[in-house]
């Protein structure tokens, strides 16, 4: 791994030397920063490739949430690869998603390419799906050091963000790990209590 003051890290294959450029959002940059050249590291990457754009673009993401919600983001009309790198280059995904859950315009159209316009495109078009990255963890070496009720914290997004009464969010949760006790963190919690109340 090799990094350049533009926001891209270069990886090169195992055969032939092959190398590849990955644009990284800020907070992966400065992630990677402190490690030397030559360093493993594992990424999640989104290709993109359009009528617009015909040269494939790399983007890397720490965590595989964090990649599905730039794709996200690239649903919404208007916004295009770089502006969405930019967006999670502001803050972190958390926060963008807390904003959006929360029809926080204000704090959507701070964020560098986007307008009050097409912070409520964002809105309107992802509100019902960005719960679920409002419970990633700001950083995973805390998640690691304090660990938290991570039941806990989804009943209170699935009853303050979703409109579930606390009972019915409890019973959700409780039939979720029924199902797949094997469950360990939020995110899949929320994913899947969500499969159960579509089904159910």
């Amino acid at each position: 791994m090799s990094t350049s003051n533009r926001g891209v890290v270069v990886l090169v294959g195992d055969r032939n030397g092959v190398g590849y450029e990955v644009e990284l959002p800020a907070m992966t940059q400065r992630l990677f920063a402190s490690k030397p050249d030559g360093t493993d590291v594992k990424l999640f990457i989104s290709l993109q490739q359009s009528q617009h754009q015909p040269v494939p673009r790399l983007f890397g993401f720490q965590r595989e949430l964090e990649r599905d919600f730039f794709e996200e983001l690239l649903r919404v009309s208007d916004i295009g690869p770089s502006v969405a790198l930019s967006v999670m280059s502001s803050i972190s995904v958390p926060q963008i998603a807390k904003a959006i859950v929360d029809r926080d315009v204000k704090t959507l159209k701070s964020l560098k390419g986007i307008g009050e316009k097409t912070a409520e495109k964002i809105i309107a078009e992802l509100r019902g799906r960005a719960a679920k990255y409002a419970l990633l963890p700001e950083e995973a070496v805390a998640v690691q050091e304090t660990p938290v009720d991570f039941k806990l914290e989804v009943r209170d997004t699935l009853v303050k963000q979703l409109g579930f009464k606390p009972m019915e969010a409890q019973q959700a949760i409780e039939a979720a790990m029924k199902r797949n006790a094997h469950i360990s963190c939020a995110e899949d919690l929320f994913d899947e209590v969500l499969r159960g109340h579509k089904h159910g």
